[in-house]
Parts: C-alpha cells; sequence; structure tokens
C-alpha cells in the first residue's frame, strides 16, 4: 500500500558480496536517501573457482556497473568468424557442433569472454567506498518485528533493522531458508572440479585441444577446456560422487589430483586423460539444486537475488549475468516507486513480477532438456553411447545457445516496457520523494 512520504533514509542490508551482492550495491549506492550496509561471511574478499564467461548481456550490464573498462583490458575483442565455443564427444573427440562470433553484437565490444574470477571481483570492487563491505559476518538469524527486519552474526553482534534485506548469499541462502522455511535443497548426485593451470603445463597438448570453450561429453558427465589470458588453461569437470560424499564436501575445498584422475580414466579419450593429470591439485564443489521459488520476495521487506534466488547447480555459465539483471531491476523498481510515491512494498511486487518469470522460464529450458534426454532413451533403449552423445548435445546445448534467451537477452529493454506499463497504469507522476516502508 502507498504510506505518507518520510524523510528517513532507506535502511538496506546487502547480504553476501560476491558478483550479485556487489552489483546491488553499486546500483542502490546510485540512489538517493539511501543507508546501505554490505555483509559478507568471509575474513577476505577472494574468489575461488577457475574462470567466469561474460556474455553480450552480461557485457552491457558491466558497461552500466562502470566496470568493464576494468575487464576489456584483459580480453581481446570480439571478431567475426573467431571461435566461440565446441562441444566434443569426450570419448572419441569427435566434433559435434561448434559456434562462432558472428557479428550481430556490438563490433566494439566482446559478446562473449571468459576471465578469472578475481579480475571481474576486482573490477566490481572498483566502483564501492573500500570499507563499505563488513566482513567476517556470517549470518545466522533474521528477525522482523514493526521496525524492520534485524540480522544476527555468528560473532554474537546484531545488526539493524533494516527496511529492506537483500539475499546475495549464494545456492546455500540463510537469508532464503528464512525467508521460505519449506524450500529445500537437494545434492545433485555430482561434484564438480576446477582448476587453473599454467599453459606450459599442457603445452604439448595445445595443438589438440581448441583454442576456445570446449565441452567433451560423455553420457554422464563432461570435461570442460579453456585457454584463458595471460597463459592460463582452465579445466572445469563433473564427475559421479555418492551423496554421502556428496554432502561432506565443502565449497571450493582442495583436493589432491589422486581424488580426480580416477574418475577419467575410463569412457574418455587419451588426449582428455593427459589433460586431466596435469593439475596437482584441484577445486571441489559440490552440486545442490533445488526447485523453483515461486515468488523471490518476502512480506515487503526481504529480496533474493542472483543464486540465492534461482537455486541450480549451473545456468548456462550466466550466474553472474542473472545476478546483474536482479541488481538492474532492484535499483529500478526502488527509483521508480520512488517518482510515483509508492511504497517499499510497491517496489519488491514489482521487481519480483519482472524476475519470477524470467527464473520460471528459466527452469523450463532445463525442465525441456531433461525431458529431451528422456525421450532420446525411450525412443532408442538400446542407443550407444556415442549416439545418445549426439543426439542430447544436437537436442539440448546446440539448440539452448542458439535461442539467445540467455544471451541476447536486454534487461533494460524489459524494464522499460514494464515501466511504461505502470505509468500509463498509476497515471500522472507525482513529485520525486524518498522510498518509504509500507506500513506495518
Amino acid at each position: 500500500m502507498t504510506v505518507s512520504l518520510s524523510p528517513e533514509p532507506l535502511r538496506v542490508a546487502i547480504v553476501g558480496a560476491g558478483p550479485g551482492g556487489l552489483a546491488a550495491a553499486i546500483q542502490l549506492a546510485r540512489l538517493k536517501d539511501i543507508s546501505l550496509s554490505v555483509f559478507d561471511q568471509a575474513r577476505e574478499l577472494r574468489e575461488v573457482g577457475a574462470g567466469i564467461s561474460l556474455n553480450e548481456n552480461t557485457w552491457r550490464l558491466l558497461q552500466d556497473l562502470g566496470a568493464a573498462d576494468r575487464i576489456e583490458q584483459y580480453v581481446e575483442r570480439a571478431v567475426e568468424g573467431k571461435l566461440l565455443v565446441e562441444h566434443r564427444n569426450g570419448r572419441t573427440g569427435e566434433l559435434l557442433a561448434r559456434r562462432f562470433h558472428n557479428g550481430r553484437c556490438d563490433p566494439n565490444k566482446p559478446p562473449a569472454v571468459r576471465v578469472e574470477r578475481y579480475k571481474l571481483q576486482n573490477a566490481l570492487l572498483s566502483q564501492l567506498p573500500p570499507d563499505l563491505i563488513q566482513l567476517t559476518k556470517k549470518l545466522v538469524g533474521l528477525h522482523e518485528n514493526a521496525h524492520g527486519v534485524t540480522l544476527e552474526f555468528a560473532d554474537g553482534t546484531r545488526s539493524g533493522p533494516f527496511h529492506l534485506v537483500i539475499g546475495a548469499d549464494g545456492i546455500r541462502s540463510v537469508v532464503r531458508q528464512y525467508a521460505f522455511p519449506n524450500h529445500k535443497l537437494k545434492y545433485t548426485g555430482k561434484v564438480a572440479y576446477r582448476v587453473l593451470i599454467p599453459q606450459e603445463k599442457v603445452a604439448h597438448l595445445l595443438p589438440d585441444i581448441p583454442p576456445a570453450s570446449c565441452f567433451w561429453h560423455t553420457r554422464d558427465t563432461h570435461i570442460y577446456t579453456n585457454p584463458l589470458d595471460n597463459g592460463l588453461f582452465e579445466i572445469a569437470t563433473r564427475a559421479l560422487e555418492s551423496e554421502e560424499h556428496g554432502t561432506k564436501v565443502s565449497w571450493g575445498q582442495t583436493v589432491p589430483k589422486e581424488q580426480v584422475v580416477p574418475q577419467y580414466k575410463q569412457n574418455y579419450c587419451p588426449l582428455l586423460r593427459e589433460i586431466i593429470d596435469a593439475p596437482d591439485s584441484w577445486l571441489e564443489f559440490a552440486l545442490f539444486g533445488g526447485p523453483r521459488l515461486q515468488s523471490v520476495v518476502h512480506n515487503g521487506r526481504i529480496a533474493l537475488i542472483g543464486d540465492a534466488s534461482h537455486p541450480l547447480s549451473g545456468a548456462f555459465g550466466s550466474g553472474a549475468a542473472f545476478a546483474f539483471e536482479d541488481a538492474y531491476v532492484l535499483k529500478s523498481a526502488l527509483e521508480f516507486a520512488r517518482k510515483r510515491g509508492q511504497d517499499l512494498g510497491y517496489a519488491l511486487e514489482l521487481f519480483d513480477s519482472i524476475r519470477a518469470p524470467r527464473y520460471k522460464d528459466l527452469y523450463g529450458v532445463l525442465d525441456e532438456m531433461a525431458s529431451n534426454v528422456a525421450d532420446i532413451k525411450a525412443q532408442n533403449p538400446g542407443i550407444d553411447e556415442d549416439e545418445y552423445v549426439a543426439q542430447t548435445t544436437e537436442r539440448n546445448w546446440q539448440q539452448a545457445e542458439g535461442r539467445g534467451f540467455i544471451y541476447a537477452y536486454n534487461i533494460a529493454k524489459v524494464w522499460a516496457q514494464r515501466e511504461a506499463v505502470e505509468d500509463d497504469r498509476l497515471g500522472k507522476p507525482v513529485h520525486e520523494s524518498a522510498v518509504v516502508p509500507a506500513a506495518a
């Protein structure tokens, strides 16, 4: 409901300082009358993992965030005809599909690149005051009353109350668990192993390795390879692990090569076995997922963004893009509510009405892919592995990449269209003022 305007600043807490949390902080810091606090459980901000994909839509949002120039120095601009991605049979090495830069994107910016994760983090941090983020703040509880939401941390401290809490705390979100206690994550039965190594460790193999992103598929797992900037080589894999083992794996746990190499001795070609043998250690990640949330806001006070809002073990390499879209829409909805004299509850409903359907579409694509796999198995009961890999690659990966559903999505246009609809619905604008919380 609309409430009377108040001079009190809107008190906002962002929980989590990954790409989504940092993007939200950059966006909201641009608004007037905002008191912003950012919390992260880490002792120091550092990105673990390997590379991160920056596609066409991600790049547009990095430009909006003011961080694109910090990334540009590390990548080559897109060249029409340059190899973008390949899909191959991991057992035989056979080429199944490939895609090239086609020139449809901005010719002055790379529509799809892959960089080390810390470079993206540093680019985002460069747009924020150095003392904004409070570290060693592991969230353990949220408490609501008439004045807002108070955060409780593992160190015994509390902060708040806040009018708005933004859960950017990842797939194992404490904020989501509070807002939606019946939502449960489930171990997928797979772990990911990821590593960055110097290219010289695989120098003798490079002539046979595609000079771009390459997925090497087998029936149940895959290996991903990519030569990155600065002479680095990225390897990311999936492996089947029992639930007992998977649930014990912490985020980004270092494991020796002896744990990884045996996973790929069978059913992968000699080239890939040599690649897997090159690193001395790996980072292991247990993969979890959960059902789609019908809504990504709670009680007019809490909003979920990034992995917290779509708990999946993978999103076509576009997790950063989804999080940046969330931050863009949240800031835009708050700004619009301010202009139109609406309350915080209205702003969050507006945000939810744009983002929840986006994630519904994402889950729909993944459900369709699972259905395709089931159809292939049902129609070809005795299908051999190579034909199975070829058909699933064609029906899932190749078709999904060509849809433009993810990579060509333009959130600025989506927002502009919705803003026009809301303007027509609400009528003549009122004077600009602060977004205020809804009445308790």
